[in-house]
């Protein structure tokens, strides 16, 4: 099974990004790769939450008390 990244080194990656394309000190070629890096991060980072909520959601489910019978 492939090792995950954490979701706190994605989100960094995307701080970074937003941190070297505000500073506006990039040829133009090295910040479209940035900003493609950094939207490659956005979309890992939003599987993983999107993966979390979904076990959040579970959990709720497995502790929710059932539903009387009628």
């Amino acid at each position: 099974m492939a090792k995950t990244t954490p979701i706190e080194d994605h989100l960094k990656a995307v701080e970074d990004t937003i941190a070297a394309l505000e500073g506006g000190d990039l040829p133009l070629e090295e910040a479209l790769n940035r900003y493609e890096a950094g939207l490659k991060a956005v979309r890992q980072a939003k599987v993983l939450l999107d993966r979390y909520q979904a076990r959040l959601d579970e959990l709720k489910a497995e502790d929710a008390p059932a539903a009387p019978e009628a």
